[in-house]
């Protein structure tokens, strides 16, 4: 990771927005949008390395926006937060194409490696979409 990373959260809950943007004031730059057309805004005027998504959603829900998230910018890590993760959620999350589900409250930590892997797994991806393999 050469740069600090650009994160967008899609966060309806205020109070659940403040923990996040405090968790990560020193490790990324943050945007925030509230409903489905903010989040394709910000996704359409900047690149971004990783979205977290609520479970709980009040405008839509977290399978709808991750589906639009697929279409469209299909290269973004979605993380999706909930507050009763468990592990048929996680099931439902991995197989509906997320990158992570991440339980809150949680671990600073926790939410930092979960955005680091997401960031290095893009990068990576980029990569190998654009090198080629030497000749044997």
């Amino acid at each position: 990771m050469d740069s600090v990373p650009r994160v967008l959260l899609f966060v309806c809950d205020a109070s659940q927005k403040a923990i996040l943007q405090q968790t990560f004031a020193h490790h990324a730059e943050l945007d925030w949008a509230r409903n489905p057309q903010e989040m394709i805004q910000h996704l359409e005027q900047a690149r971004y390395d990783a979205v977290f998504c609520s479970r709980n959603l009040s405008n839509g829900s977290w399978g709808e926006a991750l589906k639009q998230m697929q279409r469209l910018y299909a290269d973004v890590p979605v993380i999706i937060l909930s507050q009763t993760a468990d592990e048929k959620e996680w099931v439902e999350v991995l197989a509906a194409g997320a990158f992570d589900l991440l339980g809150l409250p949680c671990y600073e930590q926790a939410l930092l490696s979960v955005m680091e892997h997401a960031v290095a797994s893009r990068e990576a991806r980029a990569w190998h979409a654009t090198s080629a393999l030497p000749a044997a």
